[in-house]
């Protein structure tokens, strides 16, 4: 068994957690011949680390999960396969078109836009520069508020949109939403949604509030 200097394997292997030593992949023959390595899968940037984030993005081949939030990251690299990515609070202009991802937070950075990923299902991007969202079929939950939005796509399957502080007159009638925070727009009128179970409309320009049975409206 070979030694190494404490210092390298923290360099190497300091993106871990000390008690969450997961199993990586063999990446030469020396580690090959003496360590038993498998697969990253889920890698968590920090100030520390953040040196990794320079490396080629074949590097993380495998990587499913990146979490690299409240790192003043200016871009992310285009990881192929990953399935979901924390990358809120950073300075991001943009984002990697990355097919395959199924979650992103990037919430409280610098974007003017989002790509347009088929099969994203979870999509957070509050606190943004956004002037528009991309219609994404597949898309489930939609959190876009304190942006510059003045509409919000009909995307049929969506059951919670969080679209508060923004520019919107009005909200696309959506079967099956279930959560809806549209305050502090200019909407004239909320669209009837049998089945809305949380409504947040609050200082619009409503005249009226539809009655949904079962559903909680906080005005």
């Amino acid at each position: 068994m070979l030694n190494f200097p404490g210092d390298l394997i923290e360099y190497i292997f300091g993106f871990l957690d000390q008690y969450e030593l997961p199993q990586l992949r063999p990446v030469c023959k020396e580690f090959k011949k003496h360590v038993a390595l498998r697969v990253l899968y889920n890698l968590k940037i920090t100030q520390k680390n953040k040196h990794l984030m320079n490396l080629n993005p074949k590097v993380f081949k495998n990587l499913k999960r990146l979490c690299c939030s409240d790192n003043q990251l200016t871009e992310i690299p285009h990881i192929e396969g990953l399935k979901e990515l924390h990358c809120s609070n950073n300075k991001l202009t943009q984002i990697p078109h990355i097919e395959g991802l199924k979650i992103l937070h990037c919430s409280w950075n610098l974007l003017t836009q989002i790509p347009r990923i088929e099969g994203l299902e979870v999509l957070y991007c509050s606190g943004n520069r956004l002037t528009e969202i991309p219609h994404i079929e597949g898309l489930e939950k939609l959190s876009c508020s304190r942006n510059q939005l003045t509409q919000i796509p009909h995307i049929e399957g969506l059951k919670v949109s969080r679209c508060s502080n923004n520019r919107l007159t009005q909200i696309p009638h959506i079967e099956g939403l279930k959560e809806l925070d549209c305050c502090c727009n200019m909407i004239t009128q909320i669209p009837h949604v049998k089945g809305l179970k949380i409504l947040y409309c609050w200082n619009n320009q409503l005249t009226q509030i539809p009655k949904i049975k079962g559903c909680d409206i906080i005005s």
